[in-house]
């Protein structure tokens, strides 16, 4: 999902829930809305939910009652109730229907209501009483009022419910691409100025993850593979093995570990950065090496954004640490360069 429409998803989900605490629109409306919501989220299932308490589920009954996704949808609504044989079953009107019922009751029972009347008699001794009235009236449209009212809200409650959750989640993945962001942000250009060739890998391998083939799953683990390994050589160039560890082309991760080690004057980061690479490298090593030998090595799309994202916090780390400290290469290249010859002294007139 783009950044705008979650943005946008975030703040519907918080005026749904404003409008609904608030009682600031009829149900329909407010059914209407967290549909909107669900479309936004591509949320097929409450999409579908929402569209039985717009349409009604009557359409939707067959011999044996209400189709199983209908029957679940009233379920998610809290329709469900049990009758006077205690059986379970579902009103089945939808949200305009009882909206309608409840307001009709309200003014029945207002057009119901009894005329004031005097009655008295001439005779002392005669018993005089009132009519009886409207009562019976009014206490089946009371019932009827109560009864369509509590539908509704129960109704309106299953819908809060939804729209709370998915504000939850939405504020949540709201903090956490922001913060992923900035991540980005730094990882780039810090990367851009380090391997300049690295922006297309990434770029590519973006494009491979969000790929619905199993195979470019794969293709996305190798770039990160390769990605490290470019910074690898640019940090610390392979050579001899370095304190009994190998340190040649393709050992990029005891050249990292051995970088990282050096650089770092803190034990808990350099504990934490080197299992952390450790740990990513022998993942991305297991399914490429795989790759190339021909096995069957199985990369899920969960595994190749898995692999995407550790691969950023991982560069993310070990380029925080290499500002403004120079690379083992550079360090070579200023050690290995011709000394500049003394220029030649001017002769005086």
């Amino acid at each position: 999902m783009g950044l705008d429409r979650r943005e946008e998803a975030r703040a519907l989900s918080e005026e749904l829930l404003t409008n609904i605490e608030l009682s600031e629109l009829p149900p329909t409306d407010l059914v209407r809305k967290a549909s909107r919501l669900a479309r936004l989220l591509n949320d097929f299932d409450a999409l579908e939910w929402l569209s039985y308490e717009m349409t009604g589920y009557d359409k939707h009954k067959s011999a044996n009652g209400l189709t199983k996704k209908a029957w679940a949808a009233a379920k998610r609504s809290s329709r469900t109730y049990r009758n006077d044989e205690r059986k379970e079953v579902a009103n089945t009107q939808s949200v305009g229907e009882l909206l309608a019922r409840v307001e009709a009751a309200k003014l029945q029972l207002i057009s119901s209501a009894d005329a004031p009347i005097s009655v008295s008699s001439a005779n002392p001794n005669q018993f005089v009483s009132q009519r009886v009235g409207n009562t019976g009236e009014r206490m089946r449209l009371n019932n009827s009022l109560t009864s369509s009212q509590s539908m509704l809200d129960r109704i309106i409650g299953s819908v809060h419910d939804y729209v709370s959750q998915k504000a939850i989640e939405l504020r949540f993945g709201s903090a956490a691409e922001s913060a992923f962001d900035r991540t980005r942000a730094f990882t780039d250009s810090a990367l851009g100025d380090l391997v300049p060739d690295a922006i297309g890998q990434l770029a590519a391998a973006f494009e491979l993850v969000a790929s619905t083939t199993p195979s470019h799953w794969s293709d996305a683990a190798a770039y990160c593979r390769t990605l490290i390994k470019a910074v690898a050589d640019e940090l610390q160039p392979a050579g001899d093995d370095i304190g009994g560890r190998a340190n040649g082309p393709d050992n990029y991760i005891n050249r990292l570990v051995y970088w990282v080690q050096q650089n770092e004057g803190s034990q808990t980061k350099r504990a934490v950065v080197t299992s952390d690479l450790e740990y990513l490298g022998k993942r991305l090593d297991a399914f490429v090496n795989a790759g190339n030998k021909g096995a069957h090595a199985v990369v899920t799309q969960t595994d190749a954004d898995r692999f995407i994202i550790g691969t950023y916090l991982l560069i993310s780390d070990i380029l925080r640490l290499a500002e403004g400290r120079p690379s083992t290469k550079e360090l070579t290249t200023e050690t290995n360069a011709e000394p500049e010859e003394d220029s030649p002294a001017g002769e005086s007139a």
